[in-house]
């Protein structure tokens, strides 16, 4: 059996936010009974699965080429010294099958036992939230928007909020050590400046918006930490991203799939989120990405966008009479209406 190395996934208030780990997959000469040599693979036969369970996302495997689905019951045959990649439905992860050995899928590619009822720490499961010291977030203070999450892809993220009652301007900061700069706006976006630094990679930083009446502040700031990842972590996700985006998949199941597991392997949401959007104004009209893009809301605790796309996707699933998909939508509103609470941006700062 292969020894399958995975990550802890425990989230980290203000580091992560829903991050799917990815999972190397050890090598493993497969011995034959006859003498001890490499045992050698069937040739998988052309065809379309009847229920696909991911996607050969690089080069590398004898027999798949480069965006092959792979049904139950196939086996994974990296090249000797060759990695071969493949994105997981069932379980949403990234793997990586490495050097000169065959693996089959059904024991890898299975479900997790991870729901919407027992996602890491959203607003419908606090108690998988780290307990924090100290006063909550204030209900009071000013709610950020986006960037959706805490791991940024995108080095001039743009950044938004919800409005306050009486405000008559905002001032926006972005800090780190020995990075700040700050500016005042009187609407509730502001795209990253075009003369401002850029973020850096693999540095932390501090997003501040305050709500001023006049010239003195009128509530508690809106605070989010951001972590912008290694440079190399990013360019990944963007070979992977265009390896998907050159396949000439259904534009909804790509990004409610394959795109969605790609970025949230490394905490994108930010990146996740507006590629569902897109599809939405678009004119999809799939309850399942409706479904995801509230799921994706939850992740980054916005709790009245996650009902709006729950809502429409139930009413798209009763339209289309699509029964498992109405089921799991219905779960995750009666989920929300047992755990109703008032809507809060993201999880306390630490």
């Amino acid at each position: 059996m292969p020894n399958l190395a995975t990550p802890d996934s425990t989230n980290e208030v203000g580091k992560k936010v829903s991050r799917v780990p990815l999972v190397t997959i050890a090598s493993i000469m497969l011995l034959s009974n006859s003498g001890g040599v490499l045992a050698q693979p069937q040739l998988v036969a052309k065809r379309v699965c009847i229920n696909e369970v991911g996607r050969i996302i690089s080069s590398g495997d004898r027999y798949l080429a480069v965006g092959s689905e792979i049904c139950l019951g196939d086996k994974i045959n990296p090249a000797n010294g060759s990695t071969v990649k493949a994105v997981c439905y069932s379980s949403r992860q990234v793997l990586e099958f490495q050097q000169g050995a065959v693996f089959g899928v059904s024991g890898i590619c299975t479900p997790q036992q991870v729901q919407a009822e027992r996602r890491q720490c959203t607003p419908l499961n606090r108690n998988a939230c780290p307990k924090m010291k100290g006063p909550s977030e204030d209900q009071d203070s000013l709610k950020l928007i986006t960037p959706y999450g805490n791991i940024l892809l995108n080095t001039r993220p743009t950044i938004s909020w919800h409005p306050v009652k009486n405000a008559t301007s905002y001032t926006v900061e972005i800090t780190s050590y020995e990075f700040h700069w700050e500016a005042e706006v009187k609407d509730t976006i502001l795209p990253y400046p075009k003369k401002r630094k850029e973020l850096e990679y693999s540095a932390a930083y501090t997003i501040t918006v305050t709500a001023n009446k006049g010239n003195s502040p009128i509530n508690s700031p809106g605070k989010l930490v951001v972590h912008v990842l290694p440079e190399s972590d990013v360019k990944q996700v963007l070979e992977e991203v265009d390896v998907i985006n050159k396949l000439g998949l259904s534009a909804d199941e790509a990004a409610f799939l394959d795109l969605d597991i790609i970025y949230m392997s490394k905490g994108f949401l930010n990146e996740t989120i507006n590629s569902l959007k897109a599809r939405v104004a678009a004119g999809s009209k799939n309850p399942t990405l409706f479904r995801v893009l509230g799921d994706r809301y939850l992740d980054a605790w916005l709790l009245d966008e996650a009902f709006r796309e729950y809502k429409m996707a139930e009413w798209l699933a009763k339209s289309s009479g699509n029964s498992n998909e109405l089921a799991q939508v219905q779960s995750r509103l009666k989920l929300m209406k047992s755990q109703s609470q008032p809507p809060m941006r993201r999880k306390p700062a630490q």
